[in-house]
């Protein structure tokens, strides 16, 4: 299922409101969470929909791909990505920038028949075209032999010779050179190579691994100021020969620097936000209105953390990850604010609830701001009833019109639309069946947009007072003049004696007012 919806920025974002402050006392330590997810977590989280890692062989038995490599700080554990692909669009691994170390990418070969291939292949350094301009990640001079520069080695970590390495820089794109040529020029640095190239053989039946030592954290990264909105990086691998039979391809591998921030487990008892959208801003509902409010627990929903495919049907994502997005299904939300006169977004025909929203952590790779997971949920008052008075003898002929102070409809865009009174009706006037004069509770609805669906069903409480039509007072005078014995202040009606004879009686209509001249 692919889900349309603009995610919504961090609720933090937010006025803090004493009602924001509170809820935000109730979530768990977000630092300690932080800290536990860092070492539980892997270190490299490999996109599942993409299969396992394998190289890709498209070349008569030479294979090839890239991959990036890390250690866990926290865990000492290594994580390895997947491997690059031809024409990967998809993000195949998130790596986690707070916890890596040791952090590199690699380049594989190997060769599976029983003839020595001559190869040729480029790897460029990850970057990513932004609007402003190219981010790049580096070289680490450090863990670089600076007399032979980078080397290919075999699966054990021996250096193979015979390979071939030159090097582009900035400035000089496009031209490779030997690294006793780089180091001839004044201004050359790791930080300055963009790709490199190596030529050799591959003798059967053997595997070489070149390996590209990145600087980590903190990331070093060129062009730091274009990062900002920016969110996949690109390790491409390109120009591959076979030589002996002149063959060519190209693969890269996608993968994002991101962080875990939040494990479903840990908020379950964290209660959805109800928001308005306003023309100014986005406005927190009162206690009244956030009491009504579901917990996560009680809400379905799945988290994707490589893209908006996603689907409530299968065992996803527990672990949501920096620039990953927590779906949640509407209808389990409308169903606890639906009788309350509230209702949450429509799809873009009006005639159905939104299936799913989204809440998105925005992916920023340096400076991390501590962040409190709140999921919110921007909802709609739009049935409000009022309270009403109704006479005895018409409880069973009424209409909902007079208890009816508010009523709207959505739009495609989940603006609110006026909508006339008398679509409304009566859904429930039971306690006025054998109802005597007293206050009663009945309920109003309406079908929202018109859609006779039950989740699309508005519905409100209204009070009504039952009087009778016809209704009489009794005025009595009371003499308090001849009582003995008692002093004026002292004068109580109740010890008077009444004139029976001065008593009047009026009767008058419902609501009129009462006027008597003594």
């Amino acid at each position: 299922m692919k889900l349309g919806e603009k995610s919504a920025s961090s609720v933090a974002s937010l006025n803090r409101t004493p009602l924001l402050g509170k809820m935000l006392k109730a979530v768990p330590n977000f630092a300690a969470q932080q800290q536990k997810l860092n070492g539980q977590e892997p270190v490299i989280k490999n996109n599942p929909a993409l299969g396992e890692y394998q190289l890709i062989d498209d070349l008569g038995g030479l294979m090839h791909g890239t991959y990036l490599q890390a250690t866990n700080s926290e865990s000492q554990d290594k994580d390895r990505s997947l491997v690059s692909r031809n024409s990967m669009s998809e993000t195949a691994s998130l790596v986690n920038y707070r916890a890596a170390a040791d952090f590199s990418g690699y380049g594989h070969l190997k060769n599976n028949t029983e003839t020595t291939k001559s190869v040729e292949v480029v790897y460029t350094l990850p970057t990513f075209e932004g609007k402003q301009g190219t981010v790049q990640i580096v070289l680490d001079g450090a863990r670089i032999n600076e007399f032979d520069g980078l080397e290919y080695k075999d699966e054990k970590g021996n250096v193979i010779p015979g390979f071939d390495i030159t090097y582009s820089c900035q400035g000089h794109e496009g031209e490779y050179s030997t690294i006793d040529t780089l180091k001839q020029r004044d201004d050359f640095s790791w930080e300055k190579v963009t790709a490199v190239m190596v030529f050799g053989s591959l003798l059967p039946n053997s595997s070489y691994r070149v390996e590209f030592p990145f600087k980590t954290f903190p990331f070093k990264i060129t062009n730091l100021e274009n990062i900002n909105t920016q969110e996949q990086f690109n390790l491409n691998e390109y120009a591959f020969y076979d030589l002996t039979v002149n063959k060519h391809t190209t693969s890269q591998l996608n993968f994002r620097l991101s962080t875990p921030v939040f494990v479903h487990d840990a908020y379950q008892n964290i209660p959805f936000m109800a928001l308005s959208r306003t023309e100014d801003g986005d406005e927190v509902f009162p206690e009244d209105v956030q009491a009504m409010m579901p917990t996560l627990g009680e809400v379905p929903y799945a988290i994707s953390n490589f893209n908006d495919e996603i689907s409530f049907e299968t065992d996803g994502d527990n672990v949501m990850w920096q620039g990953g997005q927590y779906f949640f299904k509407l209808a389990a939300i409308q169903g606890a604010i639906q009788e309350k006169g509230f209702s949450v977004n429509v799809d873009k025909t009006g005639r159905k609830l939104m299936e799913a929203s989204a809440f998105m952590v925005q992916p920023t790779y340096l400076d991390f701001e501590s962040f409190d997971f709140i999921p919110y949920v921007v909802i709609h008052q739009l049935l409000i009833t009022k309270s009403f008075t109704l006479k005895a003898e018409a409880k069973d002929d009424w209409n909902s019109f007079g208890g009816i102070e508010k009523v709207c409809g959505l739009s495609a865009t989940n603006e609110e639309l006026p909508v006339s009174p008398e679509q409304t009706f009566i859904v429930d006037a039971s306690e006025l069946v054998d109802a005597t004069p007293g206050d009663y509770n009945v309920i109003i609805g309406y079908f929202l947009n018109g859609s006779e669906d039950n989740d699309m069903l508005i519905t409100s409480l209204a009070k009504v007072r039952m009087v009778e039509n016809k209704q009489t007072i009794n005025v009595y005078y009371v003499d308090l003049v001849n009582i003995p014995d008692k002093t004026k202040d002292d004068l109580q009606p109740s010890g008077g004696k009444i004139l029976e004879n001065q008593t009047q009686t009026f009767t008058g209509q419902d609501d009129e007012d009462y006027h008597n001249e003594l």
